[in-house]
Parts: structure tokens; C-alpha cells; sequence
């Protein structure tokens, strides 16, 4: 939390300014097209709050199941994490 205060107009502004920090990735072409299909089709604001809320889902369930752990579950389901399409 930030705080600015202006003492000649006795005014104090809180501020809550997350830090963030830029990490570049590369995709192919049709990972991005999926990516740019989904997020507007799911209603997120942009491409990075979808790769933000994907990472939280991601990491929540490594910390739980373990990659491998990860794996299984997605491959129960169908999913191959080599080739998720």
C-alpha cells in the first residue's frame, strides 16, 4: 500500500499498486489463435488475464498433485499434456 499525503490540502490518498513484472513467451500461430478464441469467448479482458488465471489454476495444482500427479489427472481425462489439442 502506498500512501501520498498533501498536507496544505489535508488530503491523504491510499493506494494499492500491484507490482508486476513482464515475462515474455513464445507461442506458434495456432496456439495464439486458441489463446485470442478463448479469451474473448470466456469474456477476459485481455490475453493476460487469461495466462495469469491459467498459471494460478496450473501452479494451485502442482503444489497439490505434483507434476506427475498433474499429468494423470489430465490424461484420465483425455488430455495429453505433450499435445493438449
Amino acid at each position: 500500500m502506498t500512501t501520498l499525503t498533501n498536507e496544505r490540502r489535508n488530503t491523504i490518498f491510499e493506494i494499492d499498486v500491484g507490482y508486476t513484472k513482464v515475462v515474455s513467451v513464445k507461442l506458434d500461430i495456432a496456439t495464439l489463435k486458441e489463446l485470442d478464441e478463448a479469451y474473448k469467448l470466456y469474456k477476459f479482458r485481455s490475453r493476460s488475464e487469461l495466462i495469469r488465471e491459467a498459471l494460478s489454476v496450473y501452479m494451485a495444482l502442482l503444489k497439490r498433485y505434483g507434476r506427475e500427479g498433474v499429468r494423470k489427472l489430465l490424461e484420465d481425462d483425455g488430455i495429453d499434456m505433450r499435445n493438449p489439442k
